[in-house]
């Protein structure tokens, strides 16, 4: 075989960049694949309560919270944790939190001398603890700002400021579920 044609032959069995690239990000994924496990499963398994982080998640205590936020987003972490149709599980967690709230006007119509749209700003200071020893299983100072317009109507202001409070309190219980669970898995 002659130089040109030994070359030749090396060309047409070169694999090109992208190729292997891609052949390397299959073969990593592959491996990789059973390292990760749902969040939610109930073979994902939590250090701190020794069950399921499903089960753990369903055995919080939620008490009344202050304030129409607080009502609001009691009401949301009951359904995100419990998924509101299970049967009633031991409690074996409390959850306690306090609201703060408050409003940033964003602009102001100076003809009318009234505020446009507002901002709510939102900041929930909570802490999940195990009921037998007291201990601090997750915590968290979570805050949202929800936007909402204002009107020349005062009952559709109202309404939306509401709006905005329930916006706001969804928002947050999937907030703090989520850092919850990352806890009691992590332990």
């Amino acid at each position: 075989m002659s130089s040109p044609e030994f070359a030749q032959t090396l060309r047409s069995a070169r694999v090109s960049p992208r190729r292997a690239m891609l052949a390397a990000a299959l073969i990593a994924s592959a491996f990789a694949g059973g390292c990760f496990q749902p969040l939610y499963s109930e073979a994902t398994l939590s250090p701190q309560t020794g069950g399921s982080v499903r089960s753990a998640l369903r055995s919080v205590e939620i008490p009344e919270i202050k304030g129409l936020i607080g009502h609001y987003l009691r009401n949301e972490l009951v359904f995100e944790l419990d998924g509101g149709g299970a049967a009633d599980a031991e409690k074996r967690l409390r959850f306690d939190a306090s609201i703060a709230e408050s409003i940033d006007v964003v602009t102001v119509d100076y003809l009318n001398a009234r505020a446009d749209s507002a901002v709510l700003v939102v900041t929930a200071t909570w802490s999940l603890k195990d009921k037998i020893s007291s201990k601090t299983v997750s915590s968290g100072v979570n805050t949202i700002r929800i936007p909402y317009e204002r009107s020349s109507q005062r009952f559709a202001t109202v309404r939306a400021a509401r709006d905005a409070q329930l916006r706001a309190a969804k928002s947050l219980a999937t907030i703090i579920r989520g850092q919850m669970a990352a806890d009691l898995v992590t332990g």
